[in-house]
């Protein structure tokens, strides 16, 4: 832990150095952001519901969702960009190093220009928070699962990454991949899981576990159905995915062939 503080904070003191570039970047990147959400809540007016859902309840998917994917670009960015190591030949000078490739990894680099996002994520779980105008215990209880729902959210999508990214010691190549594994995935989080067919929502639960990061929660705290097991399933399963994900990638490296003569 001492390490990764360290390594973290030396990355981070070398991004500081150009703190306009860090402010313009972060700052574009959350108002691409809040277009979506903006466009979101344009149809939702229009409409009132989706499936039963309001503007403020979808809010709370989107600001979770968004949270969660933003903070998995910020502090795995070398993670999600692994594509390139395999192309130019680097991941052979991280397997040399005393110290796990997948450490090294996650504490090269910082894209702090995610952080926009993040921050706009936030905003509108506040604002949604706000407008549903919830009593003082499911309000309490809201707030209180929150962190542990985006916090499994970053697992899960970590994991995902992770995943991903193994599969290059075979393909090289992933950037399509992330397509199915993490952007449309984690795009279709942002709605109820309700809205979908049968077979995508088997995926979103098994697969790629996207919906218990904030639907499966947010379904019991909202009175929408469900059990105390709604609140149970998110970090469990997102205890287990990252378990999984960590055996792939060792199981990856372990087949890997370096790209030396």
């Amino acid at each position: 832990m001492n390490l990764y503080i360290k390594l973290i904070s030396g990355s981070l003191r070398s991004r500081m150095q150009y703190k306009m570039n860090f402010l313009v970047s972060s700052l574009s990147y959350g108002l691409i952001m809040a277009v979506d959400f903006v466009l979101l809540a344009a149809i939702l007016q229009r409409f009132n519901d989706v499936k039963g859902w309001n503007l403020f309840e979808v809010g709370l998917l989107y600001g979770i969702s968004s949270v969660a994917i933003t903070l998995y670009r910020v502090f795995c960015v070398e993670v999600h960009n692994f594509e390139r190591y395999m192309v130019e030949g680097e991941f052979d000078s991280l397997l040399i190093r005393p110290v796990s490739p997948l450490s090294l990894l996650l504490t090269k680099n910082l894209d702090l220009s995610r952080i926009g996002g993040t921050i706009q994520g936030i905003l509108i779980l506040i604002i949604s928070i706000i407008g549903l105008n919830l009593e003082n215990v499911e309000l309490f209880l809201l707030l209180i699962y929150l962190p542990i729902s985006i916090l499994a959210g970053v697992i899960i999508c970590f994991s995902l990454g992770l995943l991903t990214a193994t599969i290059a010691f075979w393909t090289q190549r992933i950037k399509d991949f992330q397509t199915f594994t993490l952007y449309a995935p984690f795009n279709a989080a942002n709605y109820p899981m309700n809205i979908y067919p049968g077979w995508l929502k088997i995926i979103f639960f098994t697969v790629i576990p996207v919906g218990f990061m904030n639907y499966t929660p947010i379904l019991f705290l909202l009175n929408k159905g469900g059990s105390l097991w709604n609140l149970a399933l998110p970090p469990a399963v997102a205890i287990v995915f990252l378990f999984l994900s960590l055996r792939f990638w060792h199981f990856g490296i372990r087949h890997y062939h370096s790209t030396g003569s």
